[in-house]
């Protein structure tokens, strides 16, 4: 992740951040401190720690902010536009979209992020928290239209499958995310859904369907069983010499498939 994020900003090298000329960041700026000395008094500003700013001099760009401390920052027409770089969260709560089958969902997810760019965040963008709250759901929609909501065969909504495919989503998620908020200086370090859930409309529907699967797999896992005990009873039987006819085989195979593979108890039957 943190490569691929390395390569996307080495791509235009003049979006990053350049170092301010605090004192002199502009003619006009520094004749008016000059004139005016007594303005220096002023002029000492903190940044704190996990803190930028990016330095606007007379409505212009004129280069960031990037070590916390104390700063001496010419007074005369010199505005700081401050950055948090502290790691945050956005939850999404409950947004309506369709997976990959065209059913109807309700997913819910949380994002962790950092800004790293006082300039992309300040000056490029007006406000890169909103750009991110409004960008994540359209990014979330997109990425569950891409998977089925669960699925026995690949990387599902629901995952759960204990493998790799579970983080599938939640790094499909991330990627898509950093590549809408990059330009804002954002970087997504983490994406996961934290709730997933049928729309109602279709809710019961899909909970048949899931009994129904649930119903077939355990039937089919019964069978299975029945048979290699059959065969298992069979093979001992004749391990401990005991002579067997086919018609006898087959009697012994179908009593022990009726019995382990019926629902209901097993009613004894004698011939007369």
């Amino acid at each position: 992740m943190a490569g691929s994020f390395r390569d996307m900003d080495a791509e235009s090298e003049v979006d990053e951040d350049t170092q301010a000329n605090l004192c002199c960041p502009h003619p006009l700026s520094a004749a008016l401190s000059i004139i005016a000395l007594p303005c220096w008094l002023t002029s000492i500003r903190t940044i704190e720690q996990n803190e930028q700013a990016a330095v606007m001099t007379w409505g212009e760009y004129r280069g960031s902010i990037v070590h916390p401390g104390l700063q001496i920052i010419n007074p005369c027409g010199v505005e700081l536009r401050k950055i948090s770089t502290a790691r945050q969260t956005l939850d999404i709560q409950n947004l309506k979209c369709t997976d990959a089958r065209g059913s109807p969902i309700f997913v819910s997810g949380n994002v962790v992020y950092r800004i790293y760019s006082a300039k992309k965040a300040k000056v490029d963008v007006k406000d890169a928290t909103k750009y991110l709250h409004e960008q994540s759901p359209m990014v979330l929609r997109r990425v569950c239209a891409k998977f089925p909501y669960e699925s026995s065969s690949g990387p599902s909504l629901r995952g759960g499958r204990g493998s790799m495919e579970d983080h599938v989503v939640g790094n499909e998620l991330r990627k898509e995310l950093q590549t809408v908020v990059h330009d804002a200086g954002i970087e997504v370090i983490k994406c996961d859904l934290t709730d997933l859930s049928y729309a109602p409309e279709i809710a019961a529907a899909m909970l048949q369907k899931q009994q129904a699967e649930a119903m077939i797999e355990a039937r089919e896992l019964v069978v299975q069983s029945a048979v290699d005990i059959s065969s298992a009873a069979i093979r001992r039987m004749r391990e401990k010499g005991h002579q067997l006819t086919p018609q006898g085989e087959e009697r012994i195979i179908g009593n022990l498939l009726t019995v382990i593979c019926g629902d209901r108890g097993v009613q004894t039957t004698l011939p007369v």
